[in-house]
């Protein structure tokens, strides 16, 4: 198990199970369904539940929801939300660090070489913004803010405590200056 494994969970509208037998994508069960589909939260398994959830609050103007103390399961949880997407913090008191990981893996070269979800994506409004107030509180960024014409948008991105990597974006216009 490796901690930078972020879980996506998307909640499925309906199912007809008649249509399974049907070879074109656009009648499968999976593909009508996935095709209202919203992602509402993620969980992410972090080593120190209390800290990350202050960073994620601080940094990113999370609020907390719910906690969950499990000590039979040996767990603790917090539920973080913003905009009406929820982060999952998990803490397992026997998760394995990366950097436990990268001693029995030496080739590993950090957390994106991991095979599973790499980052964590938020679109935004601002992100010349975001990123001014994130140095400005001592947030490290892991790519400056950066033009992407191909997609018409502008991003950076940046790590959290467990090394994750989060990118932010905003769209661009045509006649919208970046910079």
């Amino acid at each position: 198990m490796t901690r930078c494994l972020i879980v996506f969970l998307i909640a499925f509208v309906g199912s007809n199970s008649a249509n399974a037998q049907s070879t074109s994508n656009s009648n499968l069960p999976a593909a009508k369904a996935t095709a209202t589909a919203k992602s509402v939260w993620a969980a992410i398994v972090v080593s120190d539940l209390d800290s990350s959830s202050k960073w994620y609050q601080d940094n990113l103007g999370y609020k907390i929801t719910k906690k969950m103390d499990l000590p039979e399961h040996k767990l603790r949880i917090v539920f973080l939300q913003l905009n009406g997407f929820t982060l999952e913090l998990i803490e397992f008191q026997e998760s394995v660090a990366f950097d436990a990981v990268k001693k029995k893996v030496p080739e590993l070269k950090d957390h994106d070489h991991l095979q599973g979800i790499v980052k964590l994506g938020f679109q935004i409004s601002d992100v010349n913004a975001l990123a001014s107030a994130l140095k400005a509180r001592g947030v490290k960024l892991r790519m400056e803010p950066t033009d992407d014409p191909e997609f018409h948008d502008r991003f950076f991105l940046v790590v959290d405590p467990d090394g994750n990597t989060l990118q932010f974006f905003q769209e661009l216009h045509p006649s919208t200056d970046s910079r």
